[in-house]
């Protein structure tokens, strides 16, 4: 289910059989406003609302890199706002792009020390299939 959209950027999803929010990257390149409104607004509350136990990123593909700005958005409210509502694994799909992946590597360091299990899969499928063995 479609709970937010940037298009040409981003597409945040429900998926309701494996309890968990869904960014399906196509570039890196978004402003804080709008990485605030459709991570930290409209998708936090979402999870909130419906129970979420995980948050996958798929950025297989994404091409660019988070701005700094958005690397310490993520360090410093994204991982404590998953963690404050009850997120315990955030899944990471890996990009094919080089730089994509170096930003990925950059901002998932951060998950741990948040309370978050760091999980990272090569599709989607592997995601709700980890998901259905870690409850």
């Amino acid at each position: 289910m479609k709970v937010h959209e940037i298009p040409g950027t981003l597409l945040v999803e429900w998926n309701d059989e494996a309890k968990t929010m869904v960014d399906i990257w196509s570039t890196y390149l978004i402003t804080v406003p709008q990485f605030r409104e459709a991570v930290l607004k409209t998708g936090v509350a979402h999870a909130k609302a419906h129970g979420a136990r995980a948050w996958v990123v798929d950025s297989s593909k994404a091409k660019g890199a988070f701005s700094p700005e958005i690397q310490k958005l993520i360090e410093t409210e994204v991982f404590k706002a998953f963690a404050a509502i009850g997120i315990k694994y955030f899944i990471t799909i890996k990009s094919a792009s080089a730089v994509t992946n170096m930003s990925i590597k950059s901002y998932s360091a951060h998950a741990g020390p948040c309370g978050l299990q760091m999980v990272e899969v090569p599709d989607m499928n592997k995601a709700i299939a980890w998901l259905k063995e870690h409850p």
